[in-house]
């Protein structure tokens, strides 16, 4: 005869409450069943070898649907390998993101991270704005960029060049910040409704270059745009217009190396 456990052994063996039990069945994390209608829950054996490994997922604070994830695949370690390795990739960002504003309290500003200074050319820019909250940034991007790509073949207009967004504000949690999604074109168009062509100057930029873990992480994308907001606190540089994001063509693919740069414009002090 198979010993089952019901919710409040099952409880007190894994060493957590019956509430996260029920919400790990409802989840579908631990398989349960029932004898009847209205009959209470239970669990075989193997439940606890189950529910000790989603404990010890949680207590590295792994989401449950991340723990789905990890248990369900056909080869778990690999699964955990990958989804600590972003983990770590983040910590890592936010570390050094702490650095820096340590460094910035003491007053001597300071990142751990290389930047250059180039020239750049004149160009024509499709543009069309908008505004975000930061958590609606991810969403509203894309959106605007596909406009603008749409808008390219409408007109017939050639791109020449990465999208960028131009921050006229800085995006907080509760706070809507304006910004532009430029498109470099490679000659004069008519912009459709809503949208402006842009001559922009020859000028220079600091430029910070990132790869795809430092650019997904949030805390340390923040402190870049203030490292490049202050030149890159050398003193030599002033800049003179608004912090950009450029999206180059490995975004988002995982094939390593550069995805992303962070840039403002700026003159000899």
């Amino acid at each position: 005869m198979t010993t089952t456990l019901t919710v409040g052994t099952l409880a007190r063996t894994l060493g957590v409450s019956e509430k996260a039990v029920r919400l790990w069945t409802d989840r579908g994390l631990l398989d349960a069943t029932r004898t009847g209608e209205g009959a209470p829950r239970a669990y075989g054996p193997e439940q606890v070898v189950r529910g000790r490994t989603i404990t010890l997922l949680r207590a590295l604070d792994v989401s449950l649907a991340d723990v789905a994830t990890v248990l369900d695949s056909a080869d778990p370690v690999a699964e955990f390998d990958e989804l600590w390795g972003a983990v770590r990739a983040s910590l890592e960002g936010r570390l050094a993101a702490a650095g820096y504003v340590r460094s910035v309290l003491a007053g001597q500003p300071a990142l751990d991270v290389p930047h250059e200074v180039r020239d750049v050319p004149a160009r024509l820019l499709l543009t069309l704005g908008g505004s975000a909250t930061l958590g609606e940034l991810a969403g509203l991007i894309p959106a605007l960029t596909n406009r603008l790509f749409v808008a390219l073949t409408e007109t017939g207009a050639t791109l020449a060049g990465v999208p960028s967004v131009q921050y006229h504000e800085r995006a907080t949690e509760h706070s809507a910040a304006r910004l532009t999604v430029r498109v470099p074109v490679a000659a004069p168009c008519a912009p459709p409704p809503g949208m402006a062509l842009v001559a922009e100057e020859a000028g220079r930029e600091i430029v910070v270059v990132l790869d795809q873990d430092r650019a997904a992480d949030q805390s340390f994308i923040v402190a870049v745009h203030d490292h490049v907001a202050l030149a890159a606190g050398d003193g030599s540089l002033a800049v003179v217009g608004d912090n950009r994001e450029s999206y180059l063509p490995t975004w988002g693919r995982g094939l390593g190396g550069p995805v992303l740069e962070i840039s403002a414009p700026v003159v000899p002090r």
